[in-house]
């Protein structure tokens, strides 16, 4: 009998930490400094079904006053890619703007910020060391929080295609574009992002993310056809600082996917910036803050040099400053080669990307928070 009350007792407890850090990550929230003025909006401001629900992402708009084109760039479509958010918060919080407009959403899927990956060994949080201290940054989940959308379907029928897919794709944001307003809280995002792109104008959006190194198609600028060429462009301008990113061009049968479907919405020239990650892949070592932050592991570099994977991935492993490099400056020649290419669409902006983060590392650019810090949350 007291062995069976020591038992429950343990029991109790463990349930009892599990729900607070459940309950932290759910009400926890990341947290940034604008390096300018901004004006926040909802994506319920475009998709008024997700007004005061958990899907009901905040995004920033800077405007230099100075009339040009319009920069959208997206983070979050999978909250446990980590430094495709943090290169949004990087880029707002060192953001020089002198022409045209940048619309930033750091956290497009902000219901997957709130669930986690705990139940996997994934740590709830990272943490990046700066001048001033310690910042602390959540991980969130590839997919939509089932508290917020649930039941998963059988089979997830993609809208409008009707190609059937996993389940769980019901809640991955990156297969639920052009989305609909009546539909589910991933598909109302996916049209709430959509009607972002067509109201605002928007001349280049990026969806960023990271990919396991194992995963096929890596370290690599994709978009359709249409687009291409500024693809091509910017591959050569980022070949030449030494980074090797590659373009593949997004086959027309492909639906739901941001840079397949953005470019349908006449003046968008849509993007998706794959970077490797050590982090998300399924053949590594224990899934630590350190393995986020430093990206080393062993048994991917012994996997890569045995020819096992997409990217040369070796015993040096890829930061997050190194990946974050990588987004910014991949948007960053991608705005030059549209100067060149539409000289109407111009945008004037600056941000560090590779050779600044990689003499500084990426903490030397995060701001001590003040009470300008924005907190970035749902609308609930």
């Amino acid at each position: 009998m007291k062995a069976k009350i020591i038992i429950l007792a343990a029991a109790l407890i463990l349930a009892i930490l599990a729900g607070v850090q459940f309950a932290g990550l759910r009400q926890g929230c990341d947290s940034f400094v604008p390096s300018m003025a901004c004006k926040t909006r909802h994506l319920g401001d475009y998709e008024p079904s997700l007004r005061g629900t958990a899907g009901d992402a905040p995004l920033y708009i800077f405007d230099s006053g100075t009339e040009g084109g319009t920069l959208f760039v997206m983070g979050g479509t999978h909250p446990n890619e980590s430094a495709a958010i943090l290169s949004t918060y990087v880029l707002m919080e060192n953001l020089a703007l002198e022409k045209g407009r940048v619309i930033v959403l750091p956290i497009a899927s902000i219901s997957a910020s709130t669930a986690g990956l705990s139940g996997f060994g994934y740590p709830s949080y990272y943490s990046l060391e700066t001048a001033w201290g310690t910042k602390t940054y959540k991980v969130g989940s590839r997919l939509a929080s089932p508290l917020d959308q649930w039941p998963d379907p059988v089979i997830f029928m993609q809208y409008p295609s009707g190609i059937g897919l996993c389940y769980e794709d019901a809640r991955n944001l990156n297969r639920n574009y052009p989305g609909r307003s009546d539909g589910s809280l991933t598909e109302r995002v996916g049209k709430a992002i959509m009607a972002i792109l067509d109201e605002e104008e928007v001349d280049y959006a990026f969806d960023l993310h990271e990919a396991s190194i194992t995963y096929p198609t890596n370290h690599a600028i994709i978009t359709d056809e249409e687009s291409s060429d500024l693809a091509f462009m910017a591959s050569m301008m980022l070949d030449s600082q030494g980074i090797g990113l590659g373009v593949e061009i997004s086959s027309d049968s492909l639906r739901g996917f941001s840079h397949q479907e953005w470019g349908r919405i006449g003046q968008v020239h849509g993007f998706l910036v794959e970077v490797p990650t050590a982090f998300i892949d399924r053949i590594t070592g224990p899934m630590t803050e350190a393995l986020i932050v430093q990206g080393k592991d062993e048994f991917l570099a012994r996997m890569s040099s045995l020819g096992f994977s997409t990217y040369d991935y070796t015993d040096e492993g890829l930061d997050i400053s190194s990946r974050c490099a990588m987004h910014l400056s991949a948007i960053a020649s991608i705005l030059e080669a549209g100067a060149l290419m539409y000289p109407e669409s111009g945008i004037i902006a600056s941000w560090p990307a590779f050779e600044e983060l990689g003499q500084h590392g990426v903490g030397a650019f995060i701001h001590e928070p003040s009470q300008a810090s924005i907190l970035v949350k749902p609308a609930l």
